[in-house]
């Protein structure tokens, strides 16, 4: 029988060799997605997926993404060209607009959600009914573990 900190250490290295394969499979997917349908880089379809979630200035979105406001008013400016996202006064502070996403994003966004779920099935496909139960218990799990918010229930 392994010690528990043996299994510990086994389970952390098993972490962090397999997810950010997995994770990198995934957004390379997304990327590809979203270049080819918009022609924006995968920072671009972040801050376009953030600005959908609620996070409506670019002040917001700096601190969210954890980079420079230079570099996301940059991003915002390609999304805006390309008709992803508008700017809307705000009465509360006329330098920092508000940002929306068009109806013509938020389906491009649903549409390339859909097309990596459609992808993701056809590379699971393989997966046996129990193996299925064994990816959803280990996520929730997962999820439970490192997302601060998750504790709570």
């Amino acid at each position: 029988m392994m010690g528990s900190e043996n299994l510990l250490q086994q389970t952390v290295d098993e972490v962090i060799e397999t997810l950010p394969g997995v994770w990198g499979r995934i957004r390379s997917n997304l990327r590809a997605a979203a270049i080819e349908n918009f022609g924006i880089t995968l920072e671009q379809f972040h801050v376009l997926r953030h600005i959908r979630s609620g996070y409506a200035t670019v002040a917001e979105l700096a601190e969210k993404k954890g980079i420079s406001r230079p570099a996301i008013s940059q991003a915002v400016e390609v999304l805006v060209d390309k008709g992803l996202v508008t700017r809307e006064s705000n009465p509360a502070d006329r330098r920092s607009p508000h940002l929306k996403v068009t109806p013509h994003a938020s389906d491009f966004l649903d549409a390339n959600f859909e097309k990596n779920r459609i992808w993701m099935k056809e590379e699971m496909k393989a997966l046996s009914p129990d193996e299925m139960t064994q990816v959803i218990q280990v996520m929730e799990i997962l999820k439970k573990t490192f997302t601060p918010e998750e504790r709570k229930h």
